[in-house]
């Protein structure tokens, strides 16, 4: 396990995610894929070459040919069906590619919620680390005036159970920042051997205001989202293919040509010109079409549902991250302000002997409440704005 801390920035979690994350780099080989599948599916079969011997003497060798022919031929879809072919497959490896843009969101946003969480489990650890150093110099004093005859056996009794619980709260906090730890190595690839591998964070956790509508982040997700890509693309093949169906009707083509010995004659040659005659229409090409249509309209189900889905998405992290906005700014403006002046005139009180110990512990215990609310509040926050991203499909605060 390596002691030494990494510095790391969001920028550079980020991309080191997206550099090992082992669904890109199988992403990466389906778009290889797609393009073969294009370059295949748009090449005409290969030639035929033939050599024919004719007219040889039964018991003689080839050599006693009447006849030799050697010829090449070459078979060829209807023009309209390779251009349809073409488009079909340029739109199934347009769907990948979007396939590939969807998993580097998705690893985008596992990264950020990583780096997020180990944030906000490091302030927490150093709120409890406050919260004891607190507990103990309060729990000294308590010894000292209950020595001096000035405070009470509860009070001091009090003040050790609350150092107690200090201590145990700067355990569970160390315990919550290592598993924080291991999920963001294993967001970042890492293996097991450097699972607990510490960080020196560069970034923190930040607030800012966001004027957009949600209408506008619909109609943007429309456009963004890759999943939406993907099966908009899917549709556009599936049309294609529908079309490659109603032309399977159509005729192929097959030129050949040869060159001719025959007797004396050196210099012959044929040309001939073939056209496929599709008999049985009402069998294979029928089902073509049948199969090609129940497909299109399958999938115009699917992005239509898709569509749906991510309208859901776009609408639900959209309230989610005003409603965590909103809380935000409470903690900000009015409770951290306010907790904190309850306890700086609780402890002025305490020291000068106006209040008792447990309501001194009481503005306390309120201060460290609200101030480790306002780091979940915080974390949400920047939570939500990375859902609403992932859903969008594109950063929204460009």
């Amino acid at each position: 396990m390596s002691q030494y801390a990494e510095k790391l920035s969001l920028k550079e979690a980020i991309e080191i995610a997206l550099q090992h994350n082992p669904e890109l780099t199988s992403a990466r080989r389906s778009i290889d894929a797609a393009r073969g599948r294009f370059w295949r599916g748009i090449s005409p079969p290969p030639p035929s070459l033939s050599v024919g011997y004719d007219y040889v003497p039964v018991g003689s060798g080839l050599q006693n040919y009447g006849e030799r022919r050697i010829g090449i031929s070459q078979t060829f879809d209807f023009p309209t069906t390779i251009v349809l072919r073409g488009s079909s497959l340029s739109s199934e490896t347009d769907a990948v590619e979007a396939d590939f843009l969807s998993t580097v969101v998705s690893t985008t946003w596992q990264a950020k919620l990583a780096y997020y969480n180990l944030l906000a489990k490091e302030q927490k650890l150093r709120l409890a680390q406050e919260s004891l150093a607190l507990a103990d110099d309060f729990a000294q004093k308590a010894e000292i005036r209950y020595n001096v005859g000035e405070g009470t056996n509860l009070e001091q009794l009090t003040a050790r159970v609350q150092r107690t619980q200090a201590q145990n709260a700067v355990e569970l906090a160390r315990g919550d920042l290592r598993l924080a730890t291991s999920g963001l190595n294993f967001v970042l690839g890492r293996g097991k051997e450097r699972l607990g591998q510490k960080f020196a964070l560069t970034d923190s956790l930040m607030y800012w205001s966001y004027a957009f509508s949600l209408d506008s982040l619909i109609q943007q997700a429309q456009g963004t989202n890759p999943q939406l890509q993907s099966a908009s693309f899917r549709l556009s093949a599936a049309s294609d293919n529908r079309a490659i169906a109603w032309s399977s009707i159509l005729p192929s083509f097959t030129v050949s040509y040869s060159r001719q010995i025959q007797g004396t004659i050196p210099d012959l040659y044929g040309f001939a010109f073939g056209i496929s005659l599709p008999l049985w229409f009402l069998f294979d090409q029928r089902g073509q079409v049948q199969e090609a249509s129940a497909q299109y309209a399958t999938l115009q189900s699917d992005l239509s549902t898709a569509q749906n889905v991510v309208s859901l998405e776009v609408t639900n992290a959209f309230h989610e991250l005003q409603n965590d906005q909103r809380r935000v700014q409470l903690y900000h403006s009015e409770l951290l302000p306010q907790s904190a002046e309850v306890y700086r005139t609780a402890a002025t009180s305490y020291q000068a002997g106006e209040v008792t110990y447990l309501e001194f512990l009481q503005a306390r215990q309120t201060l460290i409440s609200v101030r480790d609310s306002y780091i979940d509040a915080l974390y949400h926050y920047n939570a939500s704005v990375a859902r609403l991203e992932r859903a969008v499909g594109r950063t929204i605060n460009e």
